[in-house]
């Protein structure tokens, strides 16, 4: 009798201490959802208020806004995933309604915006390789040929995902319902579903990224290597580094997003075990990229960068100012130097340098 209660009484605080860290898995990613949404709600708003109002329309604002949208729309989805597996661990009916409400579609577009936002990343290369390389072609960059490209991207991020609902036996979904989590997704143990949505998300985006700026990358050091004047050379040379640090930023990124996954999908191949809490620390590590891609639309985009730091008060107002200032005391000492040579007819053979 005895025996019976103490495994009770363990059973009981093993469960206890599985429903508090998946509380406490489940609250991480909804308040990283809600940051990333906040951030790029800022970002949104700012550009349409400083930009929009004073009709300066810039190809590379509008495209961090798309990629801005689509964090939202990704941790919208996130944000619904971790309140129905709030309300499924803690029996809350409210939340649990979310769980039955659309389940299947909302698994589908939680795929169809990462997707999106893969591909938005995509189009910003895309003009960076036209803006570096193919500058002489200025109809690839301008503002209405982007807009039928951030149509197409909407489109082909429904038509890529698409597979996902019909691609099973007898035209079945790969999403189903996970009974442990309360969400329906594509589960690990599916491993063909599994690879397509890994080859179509995430494989063949970041391939498409690397090609593209490995293509920036050689123009960059080529053009390098012909620069003859060596102030040009430097100026080329910080411009073309600091461009280079914002594509290995956002590489690093978004290579940081499917890690995860990735890892426990080896597990899974190899041991042929599915831990309980492997879909919930994929949805946190999500979360928590989601975090840092949009902070990175600060570091990526320079105009952005440069009004938000004179926003907060981070930039240097008056460095014009100090240069002039500068170079006018460098030209009081020369005019100095020229009176020390001519001291007997400085107002009629020297001129006044400052004027």
């Amino acid at each position: 009798m005895m025996n019976i209660l103490f495994n009770n009484n363990v059973n009981f605080n093993n469960s206890n201490n599985y429903l508090c860290l998946k509380t406490w898995i489940n609250i991480w990613t909804l308040l990283n959802t809600i940051l990333a949404i906040i951030i790029s709600l800022f970002f949104i708003i700012y550009v349409v208020r400083i930009y929009i109002s004073k009709k300066s329309f810039h190809v590379s604002l509008v495209l961090t806004c798309n990629t801005c949208l689509t964090i939202i729309c990704s941790s919208i989805t996130f944000s619904l995933i971790s309140l129905s597996s709030i309300g499924g661990d803690y029996n809350i009916i409210s939340f649990k309604r979310i769980i039955f409400y659309g389940c299947h579609i909302r698994g589908y577009l939680t795929y169809v915006f990462l997707i999106s936002m893969y591909l938005s990343y995509i189009l910003q290369a895309c003009y960076r390789l036209f803006r570096i390389v193919y500058y002489k072609y200025k109809y690839l960059r301008t503002m209405s040929t982007f807009s039928y490209y951030l149509l197409i991207q909407w489109i082909l991020s429904f038509i890529f995902t698409l597979p996902i609902l019909f691609a099973n036996k007898n035209c079945s979904s790969f999403i189903i319902y996970l009974p442990e989590n309360f969400n329906c997704l594509v589960p690990f143990t599916n491993i063909r579903g599994v690879i397509f949505s890994v080859l179509i998300i995430y494989v063949s985006p970041i391939c498409g990224l690397c090609l593209i700026y490995s293509r920036i990358i050689i123009h960059i050091r080529h053009k390098r290597q012909r620069t003859l004047s060596i102030l040009k050379f430097r100026r080329q040379n910080k411009r073309d580094t600091s461009a280079i640090k914002r594509i290995y930023t956002v590489l690093i990124i978004l290579l940081a997003l499917g890690f995860p996954i990735i890892l426990f999908l080896i597990v899974f191949l190899i041991t042929g075990n599915l831990h309980w809490i492997t879909y919930r620390i994929c949805w946190m590590a999500v979360s928590v990229s989601l975090v840092f891609i949009s902070l990175s639309s600060l570091y990526v985009t320079p105009e952005l960068y440069k009004k938000l730091q004179i926003l907060f008060g981070c930039s240097k107002p008056h460095k014009k100012y100090h240069r002039a200032s500068y170079s006018i005391n460098m030209n009081i000492e020369r005019e100095k130097k020229i009176e020390s040579l001519f001291p007997e007819n400085t107002s009629s053979t020297v001129p006044n340098i400052l004027t």
